[in-house]
């Protein structure tokens, strides 16, 4: 296998006079073998573990296996800044207008590692975090595929939220185990999820309190539990004489705060927005603001009074001063 790999290396490197008006169809990436070399293609197709491509100027397809090809890169065209601040400004639907008709060039290949992961996932989490649960199950589906344990596991456990969202439990308590065996966290947060699912956002809540206690430094898991138990407590409100819409409202914001900048924090964002934080925000920020302008009204007037004081004081000095050298001046007189 090592030798075809070399050989279709060299066949791509190559081209002849008679390969020059090849006129090539398929998706244009650069492909790096196993052995690190790299050769311009036109990929085909994968299916299963053959992928198929042209090399560079020829028409002969080529099928190797994709598990001897360390990774694939692409040449999208789009606006990837615009994309980002879209996502990061909670515009889901802005983000996928303009990823969406990319995509499909390259989806089929996301399980070889490649420079379009990262938009892939953050479409991923754009059709999650805006309830499209079909779209997400497909993203997901194809992350099992990934030869990346990471987005493997990822993939799992989106599986299994989407088992929830369809009322699917035993399917998703299958995806929980599979998860845990990976990752406790992860496996927790799935739980978590389940008794939420189940009308149980109590004992919901005491799972998420374990899972923060256990694994406080988990960062992948941690701020998806924790908006989790901002959920839970809006599903306990009137049930509880201690829980309120605050309890929901300070912990979407102790998220979005500190997590600034990922698809939980995005979502704790708009929780915070429907129960009011931004108003409440404004609010705050202006007694804040009035409180700062008496407190700078005071200290000038503070500052006006003392300064008026030593004026005074020093008026008085002086008229004192020159008090006294006027009598002394009219006992000299006198004296002459």
């Amino acid at each position: 296998m090592k030798r075809i790999l070399i050989s279709l290396m060299a066949i791509s490197a190559v081209a002849v006079t008679a390969q020059d008006q090849v006129v090539q169809s398929g998706t244009p990436a650069t492909l790096e073998a196993a052995n690190g070399k790299k050769a311009r293609v036109f990929l085909q197709s994968l299916e299963g573990d053959n992928l198929t491509f042209q090399p560079f100027k020829s028409p002969k397809d080529i099928t190797v296996p994709a598990s001897k090809i360390n990774s694939l890169e692409f040449y999208p065209k789009y606006d990837e800044a615009a994309v980002n601040d879209l996502f990061i400004a909670g515009d889901f639907a802005g983000a996928l207008e303009i990823l969406e008709p990319v995509m499909p060039d390259y989806f089929q290949y996301m399980s070889i590692e490649n420079n379009m992961r990262s938009q892939f996932l953050l479409m991923y989490n754009c059709y999650r975090f805006s309830g499209d649960f079909e779209n997400a199950e497909k993203f997901a589906k194809k992350m099992v595929e990934c030869n990346d344990e990471k987005l493997q596991l990822k993939g799992k456990a989106g599986l299994a939220l989407v088992a929830i969202q369809k009322g699917q439990m035993g399917e998703a308590e299958k995806l929980k185990l599979e998860v845990s065996e990976k990752s406790v966290a992860a496996g927790m947060f799935l739980q978590a999820s389940i008794e939420r699912a189940l009308g149980e956002p109590k004992k919901a809540i005491q799972t998420v309190t374990l899972m923060i206690e256990e694994h406080a430094n988990d960062l992948e898991w941690l701020p998806a539990s924790e908006l989790l138990s901002a959920y839970c407590y809006l599903d306990m409100v009137g049930t509880n004489s201690v829980i309120t819409t605050n309890s929901a409202l300070n912990t979407a914001r102790q998220v979005k705060n500190m997590y600034s900048g990922t698809a939980v924090a995005i979502d704790a964002q708009k929780l915070w927005v429907s129960l009011g934080g931004a108003e409440i925000a404004a609010a705050e920020a202006l007694e804040k603001a009035e409180r700062e302008a008496a407190r700078k009204i005071a200290e000038e007037r503070r500052a006006a009074e003392k300064k008026a004081r030593k004026e005074a004081e020093a008026a008085a000095k002086k008229a004192a001063a020159a008090a006294k050298t006027g009598v002394n001046t009219n006992t000299e007189s006198e004296s002459e």
